[in-house]
């Protein structure tokens, strides 16, 4: 007989041959990008601004989120007795921290004593939280009680946090980067020094007195500052954090990024300070860009922007404290479709590429990106979508998430895969971006801050993307009625190569 291998007789020949046609394999297509379904971490506790961290020592994922103290609905607290009772019942004036040992199947809470999750001498503090690691894998979180930033740390893979203190300083919405063993960088924005990073060099038990400025303003009488989470390159020794520019009327104008020199160091030098590097002229949504650094020191600076037509005014009411607070144009011009925007740099954010547009999609807004990073070019991408164009403050739709993996991110021709991630709603109707407004005028004009200001993406030990998100789709278990709060969703890719490389599936 003759077959595409040739000529064979029959026999063991022709067994010899039909074997080689099972055992030669075709050509395999890698599993595309997929989502395992959402986890609830916890369906009592609050969940908004959280982040998730793969620890080595402990081989677990470590989560944190806001206690909820101004991301409550005010309007939902007394038609969700069940939900505002649970979150009271357990509510203890520090940030929220779970771990997981099963990569996100399963959740316990840390308990350190009657339900605190670690010593209320070295922690108070029930918002902002932050997670990070240094070189020798101690964890850090941090959390603010309006008048203090804690810094605490775990040495044991977030399963206990016996070391901290109260007030490395006080401030604003602090940010947090491990540098070398036991050591640790603050930033926040403090009354006494603006926009300010401070230094801990034993694991977060006290920090710097003096801090380095990162703000200050441009010769075109507007201004800038360091905003958003800050990062410790570890191959150069510098201390990196995002900058937004702002103009003479507070609209944010241009994104950028601040670098501290040889950082470890720096804060015993009086002459020490950040130089700013513009990235792009752009307009602006979310509080702060986002960045992350791969692990061949590429640095990538994500944000979205904040398209309007400025001729007609459909957007939110100007008594809204939406987006003008933060970088609109305008809180009443009509909103339209907007974009991810991304920026490379290959030199230790000296120089930038242009900006890319990671997503922009006729008929839908899309808010609050994030990134993070793994093998050289390799990053993941994570933003809410409405399923429709709409200003956010006082928004109508559906919010999902996304997610985008893009390799050759440093390079002229990168290639991105795009997925939902939560595979449907984690949220329905405005997303507040007023801050801590939304939740004093709630009763006035429906403000919706229960997602709080920002949610994360990280990665796991194989590289496979790990969403951190609020979600406040539960209802009360005796009304019915939604609850006052977020809560703690986890999502896990589990299909698709990570960013090392390695199949997720």
């Amino acid at each position: 007989m003759r077959t595409g291998l040739g000529r064979v007789t029959a026999g063991r020949p022709m067994l010899l041959a039909l074997a080689a046609l099972v055992l030669v394999p075709a050509t395999v297509r890698a599993a595309p990008l997929g989502f395992a379904p959402p986890v609830y971490v916890d369906k009592t506790l609050a969940g908004g601004e959280p982040s998730v961290a793969y620890s080595p020592k402990s081989g677990r994922l470590v989560y944190t989120s806001h206690e909820g103290t101004t991301h409550i609905f005010s309007s939902n607290v007394p038609g969700a007795p069940a939900e505002s009772g649970g979150w009271l019942a357990n509510y203890r004036n520090q940030v929220n921290i779970w771990t997981s040992p099963d990569n996100g199947a399963n959740w316990q809470v840390v308990n350190h004593l009657a339900g605190f999750f670690t010593d209320p001498l070295i922690n108070t503090g029930f918002s902002d939280p932050d997670l990070t690691q240094d070189e020798g894998g101690n964890i850090y979180n941090t959390g603010i009680d309006l008048a203090n930033d804690a810094l605490f740390s775990s040495q044991d893979g977030g399963l206990t946090w016996p070391t901290g203190t109260p007030q490395c300083h006080e401030g604003d919405r602090p940010w947090l980067a491990g540098g070398k063993a036991n050591e640790a960088f603050l930033s926040t924005d403090s009354d006494d020094s603006g926009h300010a990073v401070f230094h801990s060099t034993d694991a977060g038990k006290s920090c710097s007195a003096n801090g380095i400025g990162d703000s200050g303003d441009t010769p075109d009488g507007g201004s800038f500052a360091g905003v958003g989470k800050l990062f410790y390159d570890r191959g150069r020794g510098n201390l990196v954090e995002p900058v937004y520019y702002r103009d003479s009327n507070g609209a944010v104008n241009g994104v950028g990024v601040g670098i501290l020199p040889d950082a470890s160091h720096a804060f015993s030098d009086p002459s020490a300070k950040f130089s700013q590097v513009h990235v792009a002229n752009t307009t602006a949504y979310s509080h702060w860009p986002a960045m992350a650094i791969d692990a061949a020191g590429n640095y990538y600076l994500v944000w979205d922007t904040d398209d309007r037509d400025t001729t007609s005014a459909n957007g939110c009411p100007p008594t809204d404290s939406g987006s003008e607070s933060f970088g609109g144009t305008s809180s009443a011009a009509t909103p339209l479709a907007n974009s991810v925007q991304m920026a490379v740099s290959s030199d230790g954010g000296r120089t930038w590429s242009a900006p890319r547009t990671v997503v922009r999609q006729a008929g839908h807004r899309v808010l609050w990106p994030w990134v993070t990073a793994g093998s050289a070019g390799n990053v993941g991408v994570v933003w809410y979508q409405y399923d429709r164009v709409t200003d956010p403050d006082c928004g109508t739709g559906d919010v999902s998430v996304m997610a985008a993996t893009i390799t050759g991110a440093n390079g002229t021709s990168p290639v991105q895969t795009t997925a939902d991630a939560s595979g449907g709603p984690i949220h329905s109707g405005a997303v507040c971006a007023g801050g801590t407004v939304c939740a004093v005028t709630v009763g006035v004009t429906g403000e919706d801050r229960r997602l709080g200001d920002y949610f994360t993406v990280n990665t796991d030990s194989r590289g496979c993307l790990n969403i951190a998100t609020g979600d406040t789709k539960l209802r009360d278990a005796i009304t019915g009625n939604p609850s006052p709060n977020s809560h703690p969703l986890f999502i896990r890719q589990n299909s698709g190569p990570g960013l090392t490389g390695t199949d997720c599936t």
